[in-house]
């Protein structure tokens, strides 16, 4: 028992005598291992740093570029970069870069800029300039207008001379018109930076008429242009339908073609026939019929001479006696028959009459309706025209249409008295054709009734 004790008491001198040492040398060993982790991490994230350093100076830091354009959508192009506008380009290589913008219909637009890592460069918003190209419109004539229409609903009208200028490339048509005449339309390309000239020319033609003898007056259907010779200017290309006349030789009729830029002569002999002017100033127009007729309506100047009264509503030497009844004027052609007679202006053989309702018809020939004294289209007459209003016929006779009725020598079973021809007031609802007739009573009388006098075999 003392044995165990004793050893016991051994072993709990030694546990108190040598185990703190044990414990300290523990302690330091496991203090070592934990600096050696220590140093083995440190070196490691050391190395880390210095290969982290050595890919920061091989890489280098990116650039970043911001840019708009107006319009927007435009194609931007940086390097191998290409976004359309608003654009954010980035991981780009700082240093000077080319920067392109493009876009359909404008001028391309190219700078070079200095890009540098960690502050984006904003450019801002780039107007784009639009292509253009430009118009000049010149013309030898006067009053020359145009429409030129064109890409994206371009519309413009103006006066010839005029410079357009901002004109988008591509093709245009040009509609020009003067005085209601327009030409076909013209096309035009616009290109950009380029100035198309243009010379706007209308294809009049020129005509010189002449006559021999001259002196004999040019008309046009009822309109008087002037007298031989004569010079037409500034005409349309086409067919002038013209005649001349001058007492006592026969009218001449022609057709007058006026080619585009055409100078044009035409050159006339004028024949004398049996045309005559009667002693009270009324010139007679030889119809082949064998009869010679008035050449106009009887005019109040010549009735007077004669009559030595004037029964007109519408008072003018010029204008035809009108407000006559039947019975006065055969009275009137009796006495105007004495009076050339005895002037020695009277054919033998010959009187002076009414005509009959066939010899009216001869005499009426071709004459054009349509530009007789008559209302028409909307437009009323309000009383007689001056004789000549109309253009003359074949025979060179006028208004035997229009102006006013005209009392024939014949007489129906009634004792009514035809009358040929219409009136100022007539219109293609009352008066259709040159057949249409009328009647009346030999004492008849209004202010739509005139005659005229024929010169026939006794």
């Amino acid at each position: 028992m003392s044995a165990i004790v004793s050893c016991m008491l051994f072993i709990a001198a030694y546990y108190f005598a040598y185990l703190p040492e044990v414990t300290k040398v523990r302690d330091y060993e496991q203090q070592a291992m934990d600096a050696q982790q220590k140093l083995a991490v440190l070196q490691k994230q050391a190395e880390l740093d210095k290969q982290q350093a050595a890919l920061k100076q091989q890489t280098p830091v990116q650039a970043t570029l911001l840019v708009d354009s107006k319009p927007s959508g435009a194609n931007v192009t940086i390097g191998n970069e290409h976004p359309q506008t608003p654009a954010k380009v980035t991981d780009l290589t700082p240093g000077t870069v080319t920067v392109l913008i493009q876009a359909d219909g404008y001028e391309d637009y190219q700078q070079e800029v200095t890009v540098n890592a960690g502050k984006p460069l904003d450019m801002g918003t780039i107007e784009l300039v639009p292509k253009a190209g430009s118009l000049s419109l010149t013309s030898p004539q006067d009053n020359v207008t145009f429409t030129l229409t064109g890409p994206g609903g371009y519309n413009y009208s103006d006066q010839i001379p005029a410079n357009l200028s901002n004109l988008k490339p591509g093709d245009y048509q040009l509609l020009a018109v003067q005085e209601g005449w327009k030409l076909p339309p013209i096309a035009l390309t616009i290109h950009d930076k380029e100035n198309v000239q243009k010379v706007i020319k209308f294809p009049y033609a020129n005509a010189m008429i002449t006559s021999v003898p001259p002196g004999a007056t040019v008309r046009n259907g009822r309109t008087v242009l002037g007298q031989t010779p004569f010079s037409l200017t500034q005409q349309r290309p086409g067919t002038l339908n013209l005649s001349v006349d001058l007492p006592p030789y026969t009218t001449q009729r022609f057709a007058l073609e006026l080619p585009e830029f055409g100078n044009v002569t035409k050159s006339l002999t004028l024949h004398q026939d049996r045309n005559f002017i009667a002693a009270c100033g009324l010139p007679m127009i030889w119809v082949p019929d064998g009869f010679w007729a008035g050449k106009y309506l009887m005019p109040q100047s010549e009735f007077e001479v004669v009559a030595g009264y004037n029964p007109s509503t519408y008072r003018r030497s010029n204008l035809p006696i009108d407000s006559i009844t039947w019975e006065d004027a055969t009275a009137f052609c009796k006495k105007l028959t004495e009076y050339e007679r005895q002037a020695g202006k009277l054919p033998a053989g010959f009187h002076y009459s009414l005509p009959t309702e066939t010899q009216w018809s001869e005499l009426c020939a071709d004459a054009n309706i349509d530009l007789a004294a008559m209302s028409r289209n909307g437009t009323t007459l309000s009383s007689t025209q001056e004789v000549g209003y109309s253009e003359p016929n074949k025979y060179g006779i006028f208004d035997t249409l229009g102006n006013l009725w005209e009392w024939c020598l014949d007489t129906d079973a009634q004792g009514n008295h035809s009358l040929r021809g219409g009136s100022w007031l007539s219109s293609p609802d009352n008066f259709p054709s040159p057949d249409t007739r009328n009647t009346a009573p030999p004492k008849y009388t209004d202010r739509f009734t005139g005659f005229r006098v024929v010169l026939v075999p006794d």
